[in-house]
């Protein structure tokens, strides 16, 4: 029996001197040629396969590693690789010759506004990775994929892999994110959703007077995540008489209050109350940290 102890404790004493891949939820797929010898934080992790379409490594903790290949006849390469959780990473590796290259030297910067209307994302993924897909009958190309402002409706999605078809349909909800993985290993496509708490209201807010001026368009959820509740909303007593945000108050718009009823003109309509409220909170955070929302330009908040 002390024999045996003693064993057991040279064996676990060895394990934890020896090179450990820690193993927690992403997956790295070495799109490569076959025959290539991979290697994982200095740990060698297998050669690329033509079954695979190169070679698959899962299950990789979060943070940084470090990746190097080798073949023969070429030189060996490497790699950092960071890894976000439940993160698909592709690593291509290309076998060539010196070419000259020539870039663009101009920086370019194109800016698109976004209409408000319900919609969802939709996140699209395959073990092994570049499974052709078929996204309500049409060709989209290979996976992974990820759909920003899909409107909120129903939805197919084909996964097509060395001839095996896995096949999902599924409805989207506004502010809904939908992360579908077609898992050829298994044969089954996994299916998780993020849904916004409808509680925490719009994402934007598009502000409209009924002079039908441009209305300003509001990033409501933007500054949720920035501030409390508190920082803009509040309410009225029966005096007329500004109260306190408390937790589960009601929130009414604007207008119930800033209105030609409403005593103090300087408030007395949306437009008077958002510029005090916006402009001047702009204003304090410029002056704190240099940097904030608009302040003098009209079209920084009014949309056409």
């Amino acid at each position: 029996m002390k024999i045996f102890h003693g064993l057991l404790g040279s064996l676990l004493a060895v394990s934890l001197l020896l090179p450990q891949v820690i193993l927690a939820g992403s997956v790295l797929h070495i799109n490569a040629e076959p025959g290539v010898s991979i290697w994982l934080n200095e740990e060698y992790v297998g050669k690329t396969t033509k079954e695979e379409n190169g070679l698959i490594v899962k299950d990789i903790a979060p943070g940084n590693h470090s990746l190097r290949a080798a073949r023969q006849g070429y030189n060996s390469t490497d790699a950092q690789l960071e890894v976000e959780e439940n993160q698909t990473v592709e690593w291509r590796i290309i076998f060539t010759t010196p070419v000259m290259n020539i870039e663009d030297g101009v920086k370019r910067l194109d800016t698109a506004m976004i209409e408000s209307t319900p919609v969802g994302t939709i996140i699209l993924k395959s073990i092994p990775l570049n499974a052709d897909v078929f996204f309500n009958g049409k060709s989209i190309g290979s996976a992974d994929k990820r759909i920003s402002f899909a409107p909120a409706e129903d939805y197919s999605v084909k996964f097509v892999f060395q001839k095996r078809e896995l096949v999902e349909k599924f409805t989207l909800h506004s502010d809904e994110t939908i992360l579908l993985i077609a898992d050829f290993t298994k044969g089954e496509i996994i299916k998780e959703s993020a849904e916004v708490n409808t509680s925490q209201g719009p994402a934007e807010i598009k502000m409209q007077t009924a002079r039908k001026k441009k209305p300003a368009l509001f990033p409501h959820r933007i500054h949720q995540g920035m501030y409390g509740c508190e920082t803009c909303h509040h309410g009225m007593d029966s005096e007329g008489i500004q109260t306190p945000y408390t937790e589960g108050m009601v929130i009414q718009h604007c207008v119930t209050c800033h209105n030609p009823k409403m005593e103090n003109k300087k408030l007395s309509s949306l437009t008077q109350a958002s510029h005090v409220k916006c402009k001047g909170c702009h204003k304090k955070v410029v002056e704190e940290s240099g940097t904030a929302g608009p302040i003098g330009k009209c079209s920084g908040c009014h949309i056409d």
